[in-house]
């Protein structure tokens, strides 16, 4: 995902710092936060450490409660939140709601899983029978969670509620293009009755998450570009903090010459042009048999002249928003008009759009480009579907995996066996089947990537575990021995009975065990 920095609007000095969100379709003022000074992330920090040990020793049970009335608050300002969504992002409603969605399904997920996944885990150990072992799931303690702007909603409730639920205070800040929609999302939280100094809501661009890292979290989440990433991950290195971390991609479709094209090509179309292609999953590169080449990139286009109606997302019938920054708008627009003038042929597209603030952008499907070209090597971040004719599907599924990123992809085919026995060869976090988006979803499947795409888990059991560090307890079962077996002295008859004991345990035939047994 693109990692928009912007410098605050300076009024009266430092300490009247201010971001102002304005609608990115049509430049009008939607409200406006103050940074939070760098001077004030040290208290900030202790406040949280402080009233997390009690946030945890609180319990599961009462933490459930506050998640509960968390999702409640939400539910009951959809509207409100749903609203800022379209507003500040530009999005169409439907678009809003289903991330709204996705986000109050995984509270309501977590509420019925967390109890069972983060009960303590009992071992039963052969060579120490008389003691009891068993495993615990501990908060780390203060989670600096550091969000973008192109999903406001579920990319923030995501590390948050796992955070909260296992017992982390959280620290969190938004991107500097989404503060009104975060200011929603914290007020609901507050409104859950949550402990005064467990959630903190702080502002600002990139030396507001480089203090707050300067200040030692105890673990960090971050979505956001790989180049930033990178800076995350090295700054949190030096000071040996656990990183979360899913950042960019360049995903991919490959399409065989069985698949359904009309179905291929709705799929394709809506997988690259959901949030006028500003996700981390959406489709940018499609890689598709020679013999159903032309047909799918009319089909799609064909489709796209339908159903795909461009504008600001409170416009009625807008299916795709707009580009919610100028910075990535100059991005798509640079990376097509490089592709054209080294060869590239435009199916459809291709141009910014007059009106709506200057930042919307055609759905683009492109072809004959080449994998040199910026185009195919760089995150996109926009609407652009670029299509390369293949051979052979192994030539798919290497240039896929050329790329150092390796997040989502999708193979299409009314072949169910050969389709997922491509997906096994692909190097990515997520691989679908005659879908794309759908796995984002589900709040049961761990969501994150490979390569350059990022670290660690969210979502499933395995989002609460990423925000907690095993803790092994060891315990007599019964009356402690005099001396256990492998303290000192070390004698023969302790190593001629361990020699026995590998010898019979570990034989791998029932022959070669009772030789071991009665023999010498």
């Amino acid at each position: 995902m693109t990692w928009a920095s912007q410098a605050p609007v300076h009024l009266n000095g430092q300490s009247n710092n201010l971001i102002i969100s304005t609608s990115p379709a049509t430049g009008r003022k939607l409200g406006e936060v103050r940074t939070t000074p760098l001077d004030a992330l040290p208290e900030i920090v202790a406040r949280a450490r402080q009233a997390q040990k009690a946030w945890f020793e609180a319990g599961l049970a009462f933490r459930l409660e506050v998640m509960r009335r968390w999702q409640d608050a939400l539910r009951r300002n959809f509207d409100r939140i749903v609203g800022m969504v379209v507003a500040e992002q530009g999005r169409p409603p439907f678009e809003a709601l289903t991330e709204f969605l996705t986000a109050i399904e995984l509270i309501a997920y977590y509420r019925r899983s967390a109890p069972r996944a983060l009960a303590p885990k009992r071992h039963f150990v052969l060579l120490d029978p008389h003691h009891q072992h068993w495993t615990v799931r501990q908060p780390y303690g203060v989670v600096l969670s550091i969000t973008p702007w192109n999903f406001p909603i579920i990319l923030t409730i995501t590390p948050m509620v796992a955070a909260l639920l296992t017992g982390n205070a959280v620290i969190w800040k938004p991107s500097e293009y989404s503060t009104q929609v975060a200011e929603l999302i914290a007020q609901t939280l507050r409104e859950s009755g949550i402990p005064e100094g467990v959630f903190h809501l702080v502002h600002g661009a990139g030396e507001v998450g480089a203090a707050l890292i300067a200040q030692q979290p105890d673990k960090i989440c971050f979505t956001g570009s790989t180049a930033t990433g990178r800076k995350i991950a090295a700054a949190a290195g030096e000071r040996l903090i656990p990183v979360t971390l899913e950042l960019g991609a360049k995903d991919a479709a490959l399409v065989l010459e069985d698949a359904d094209l009309e179905r291929t090509a709705h799929g394709i179309i809506w997988g690259a042009l959901f949030n006028a292609g500003q996700a981390c999953l959406s489709i940018e590169r499609v890689y598709v048999m020679r013999a159903v080449a032309e047909p799918l990139m009319q089909t799609m286009a064909a489709a796209i002249e339908k159903f795909v109606a461009v504008g600001a997302g409170e416009a009625p019938q807008v299916s795709m928003g707009v580009l919610t920054t100028q910075a990535q708008l100059e991005i798509v627009d640079r990376q097509v008009r490089e592709a054209l003038a080294q060869g590239a042929r435009l199916i459809c597209g291709g141009k910014i759009l007059e009106g709506h603030n200057g930042r919307a952008y055609a759905p683009t499907i492109i072809t004959d480009v080449t994998p040199e070209m910026r185009l195919m090597r760089e995150e996109t971040f926009g609407p652009i579907i670029a299509v390369v004719p293949i051979d052979r599907p192994e030539e798919g599924v290497q240039a896929i995996n050329a790329l150092s990123y390796g997040l989502t992809c999708s193979v299409w085919t009314r072949n169910r066996a050969r389709g997922l026995a491509l997906l096994e060869q692909v190097e990515v976090g997520h691989a679908s089947l005659n879908d794309h988006i759908i796995t984002a979803s589900v709040p049961q499947a761990p969501w994150g990537g490979v390569k350059n795409s990022g670290y660690g888990r969210s979502r499933g059991v395995e989002g609460l575990y990423d925000m907690t560090y095993a803790k092994v307890y060891s315990a007599e079962r019964f009356a402690p021995l005099p001396r256990e077996l492998f303290w000192y002295p070390y004698t023969p008859f302790k190593y001629n009975l361990l020699r026995r004991f590998i010898s019979v345990y570990y034989a791998t035939s029932w022959r070669e065990r009772l030789a071991a047994l009665f023999g010498r």
